[in-house]
């Protein structure tokens, strides 16, 4: 049965290819905004004081979804599938539990090893650094501080898993309806 034109360009579209040049996007502007002097926020409430770079919410949330971009891209590499039918598969649309994305790649490397990250990142896209508050007193409530050291692991993790889907992707990958396809990367 001939593929629906329409289905073949919204799969073309979702090549795990493209989900890392988002990814590359949101990691590269988290950098940025990461380094950027946005000012200090300090709070004052119930005799509590808690200081905060400014960004650290922004860059909190854009790590998030860099990461859950390329662990996205890693599920549609795997499971080419995903993207068939003209929709994404509700295996890629579970809110954003990046722990159970990241359960679910089995090319991934280190995933024991870099599994806090994810966890981390994931304690917050869906409450404090998306949102004013959690969704709800039963979520964690408490913002996390991005610090030097998280932020260091979360860039290896990042440059560890692109590297990986990289070299993957260089290779002949078979895709949905029958496409085969590989990328080429120059420079960083």
């Amino acid at each position: 049965m001939p593929v629906d034109p329409v289905h073949l360009e919204f799969a073309e579209r979702a090549l795990p290819l493209n989900w890392l040049e988002v990814a590359k996007l949101l990691h590269e502007n988290a950098q940025l905004l990461h380094r950027s002097d946005q000012g200090i926020l300090t709070r004052h409430l119930h005799g509590k004081t808690v200081t905060r770079r400014a960004s650290n919410r922004p860059v909190f949330l854009l790590a998030a979804f860099a990461a859950e971009n390329l662990l996205k891209a890693y599920l549609i590499y795997e499971n080419p599938g995903y993207i068939e039918g003209g929709r994404l598969s509700n295996k890629l649309l579970n809110g954003h539990s990046l722990s159970r994305l990241q359960e679910a790649c089995r090319k991934i490397p280190s995933p024991k090893r870099t599994r806090h990250v994810f966890e981390t990142l994931e304690a917050g896209v869906n409450s404090w650094a998306r949102y004013p508050c959690s969704t709800s007193v039963a979520k964690e409530t408490e913002e996390r501080e991005v610090t030097d050291a998280f932020w260091r692991e979360y860039q290896r993790v990042f440059e560890l898993y692109r590297r990986r889907l990289e070299t993957l992707l260089t290779k002949k990958w078979k895709g949905p309806y029958g496409m085969v396809g590989y990328a080429t990367f120059t420079g960083e």
